[in-house]
């Protein structure tokens, strides 16, 4: 169970405990982690009630209120409330600042911790101001996740720094980036129809983008056509004869075009997805080497709409090790990271590529964060292999003639996926 308790006289012990593991970080200022156990007794307790009603204050400080975040009897972090603003504060640290202790991170603690503050500070009418102030460096996204899921926004950005706010009157407001006004339970004005196509939980899609195979495997009677999802782009879906649960579907670039029609056989009961497709490559490889996904980073748009705001987005870890013993049994050797998912294949800038791979990035490619986020909304299981193509890890762009001279290896791969989401 997690509340939160003010600082007081009677836990001191566990407060102090608390602060002397915890240094400055992040814009978080610690002013006690120097502090003996005397000189916390002596002056750190009087120091905080001073400060809470407002006495024997510095010059341009205010009021604020120390609130320890507990799990039943531990406390995993502090949450720092100033009870109005003044004009410095207003343009630079805002009302809250908060931490996490380093171990309890990554639980939702901060989230749950801040709804409780919010909850207090409404009920207690301590809010002077309609809104809350917040400023975060831009690259603690840790902390910008856990303001914007409080219903909050992101004001303005300056100087390395975001600026957000949540509102206290409950109204909705507007995030500068729309693209990150994610709500889980927003209503769709479209509805997926039905399309006639209806899969049950044993069923599988392949998403294959060597159409070249897709057309030959046909004429070899390997697979059969099943149906067509008409559009100004359609999508081709076809079944394997000798497995009539495993399907595959041709691949369209770019996630709203393929995460749209995924979408749309999600709705009509699809549960397991498996892509195979051709990548750019961020590190040294041989061109046909195959690439087990792990996550993506978020360089695009489509994923935003299905998860919340985040630099990285993790693929399903149960699958991955579903695909990893399948690929350790065969002996078939590939790599494991993260991809980097660009709307822009003309803005894979060298100043773009350095930072990717300096972030883990191996592969450069257009669906995977997309399709990835899609998923989990749903709670489908997804996984998806790549292979090197084109060399982006030189000084200069090589094709390396990554597609048309390819075709075993593509061909192979289709089966060798058709052996793997079997085991989804």
């Amino acid at each position: 169970m997690l509340y939160l308790k003010k600082f007081n006289d009677i836990d001191y012990l566990k407060e102090y405990e608390f602060l002397k593991s915890l240094k400055s970080e992040n814009g978080f200022k610690n002013p006690y982690f120097s502090y003996s156990l005397e000189d916390f007794k002596n002056k750190a307790l009087k120091e905080r009630k001073d400060s809470e009603e407002g006495i024997n204050l510095k010059e341009g400080y205010v009021p604020d209120t120390y609130f320890f975040l507990y799990k039943d009897e531990e406390i995993v972090g502090l949450f720092k409330f100033r009870h109005y603003l003044n004009e410095y504060l207003k343009n630079h640290s805002g009302h809250v600042g908060y931490i996490i202790a380093p171990n309890f991170r990554n639980k939702g603690y901060g989230k749950e911790g801040l709804r409780l503050l919010i909850e207090y500070i409404k009920e207690n009418k301590l809010n002077k101001e309609d809104e809350l102030y917040f400023e975060c460096y831009e690259y603690n996204l840790a902390s910008i996740n856990t303001i914007l899921r409080n219903n909050g926004y992101i004001h303005h950005y300056d100087n390395g720094c975001v600026y957000l706010r949540i509102p206290l009157n409950d109204d909705k407001k507007y995030s500068s980036i729309p693209l990150i006004e994610f709500n889980k339970n927003d209503e769709p004005f479209l509805k997926c129809e039905n399309i006639n196509l209806k899969f049950n939980e044993n069923d599988n899609v392949i998403i294959c983008y060597f159409h070249e195979v897709i057309d030959k495997l046909e004429k070899e009677n390997v697979i059969s056509f099943y149906s067509k999802i008409s559009g100004e782009n359609s999508l081709y879906i076809y079944q394997f004869i000798d497995n009539k649960n495993i399907f595959i579907i041709k691949g369209l670039v770019g996630e709203p075009l393929i995460g749209g029609f995924i979408h749309l056989l999600i709705k009509n009961g699809l549960k397991n997805i498996l892509f195979i497709g051709g990548a750019g490559s961020l590190i040294p490889s041989n061109v046909g080497e195959l690439v087990l996904v792990s996550g993506a980073i978020r360089d695009e748009g489509f994923s935003y709409f299905y998860e919340p705001p985040s630099r990285i987005i993790y693929s399903n870890k149960n699958i991955l090790n579903i695909i990893e013993k399948e690929l350790n049994s065969k002996n078939v050797s590939y790599k494991k990271g993260l991809s980097w998912s660009i709307d822009s294949m003309y803005q894979e800038t060298k100043e773009r590529v350095k930072r990717r791979k300096e972030e883990g990035a191996i592969t450069v490619e257009m669906e995977q964060a997309g399709l990835i986020a899609l998923t989990k909304f749903f709670n489908v299981n997804y996984g998806a292999i790549l292979y090197f193509g084109d060399d982006l890890s030189k000084e200069k762009h090589e094709w390396r003639n990554w597609q048309k001279g390819r075709v075993n290896s593509r061909y192979n791969l289709v089966f060798l996926a058709k052996e793997i989401v079997e085991k989804f």
